[in-house]
């Protein structure tokens, strides 16, 4: 099968090399779309052998991460590929992580309704990143799990799915562009699964670990723009879904109300991210979408 990589940056560190180079011998071509980093980032990726299968489109701005997904996906469809597998600038794969996820596709058998498969998520302290599963149960001899969503970095998708579904919903801009878009697949019967013994590396933002009572909470500690554009595109999303997928809705609105919560007990400049929470549920509501375009 025929896989484009494609990498989304926007003022990377170094780390960005080390994805590359194991990447390098699991996919076919490589595409890295810059959101407008500037001459430093141009420096940086100079440092990159020359390899044909690496091309570089750099975006004069922070066009959003939806529009420069959407950039990959079209170049690698012109290039005749089966599928694209995309990435943050700071994951890093596992060597076989691709071919292990193959295989895994393989086994299912219904493989034409199979359109996204993702790697287990590891983060830097080793601690597996959740998801919402279906029926974990009866996956258990099996080298995959049905889930409802998942997140861009390490997301492998049928390119067929875009003319069926469309493309990444722009108007997001950032945050929830993953997780619309798995609800549109959703809703089309379509199936999502995570690959057990595939692994990538990667973390949500900037977390912290913190204990309350029995648990052990993780704060993400993403700043109040990012909460800005996490309640806005959630607040979106959930209105465009509440009555054709109710519980899928409720369990995500539900797991977003814990994650409030820690920001609360744990975070720094609380009032600032909750405030920013608000202004996002409201411009949500009104339909306020794309580029922020005020102060937060």
């Amino acid at each position: 099968m025929s896989i484009c990589a494609i990498i989304i940056s926007y003022h990377p560190s170094e780390e960005i090399i080390d994805n590359i180079n194991i990447l390098l011998d699991q996919v076919g071509d490589i595409l890295i779309v810059d959101n407008g980093s500037g001459p430093s980032t141009k420096e940086l990726f100079g440092k990159l052998k020359k390899h044909q299968k690496i091309n570089i489109i750099y975006n004069e701005e922070n066009i959003g991460i939806a529009a420069a997904l959407n950039i990959g996906v079209n170049k690698a469809k012109n290039k005749g590929y089966e599928w694209v597998i995309t990435f943050d600038q700071d994951s890093l794969s596992s060597p076989q992580m691709i071919e292990n996820m193959l295989k895994a596709y393989d086994a299912h058998p219904m493989k034409e309704k199979v359109v996204s498969l993702s790697p287990k998520l590891v983060d830097k302290a080793a601690k597996e990143i959740g998801s919402v599963y279906l029926s974990p149960d009866k996956y258990e001899d099996l080298p995959y799990i049905e889930t409802q969503e998942i997140i861009t970095s390490g997301n492998m998708l049928k390119l067929s799915i875009f003319d069926t579904v469309g493309y990444f919903n722009e108007l997001l801009f950032i945050d929830y562009v993953d997780v619309e878009f798995c609800f549109r697949c959703i809703t089309r019967d379509y199936k999502i699964l995570k690959i057990k013994n595939a692994v990538l590396f990667h973390n949500i933002g900037f977390p912290t670990y913190h204990k309350l009572l029995w648990k052990t909470p993780i704060a993400i500690n993403h700043g109040a723009l990012r909460r800005y554009y996490i309640a806005r595109n959630a607040t979106y999303t959930f209105k465009s879904f509440i009555f054709i997928q109710p519980i899928m809705v409720l369990n995500n609105a539900f797991g977003l109300l814990k994650n409030l919560i820690i920001v609360a007990i744990f975070e720094n400049n609380r009032k600032r991210k909750l405030t920013a929470t608000l202004l996002g549920i409201f411009d949500g509501i009104f339909n306020r979408m794309g580029k922020c375009k005020i102060s937060i």
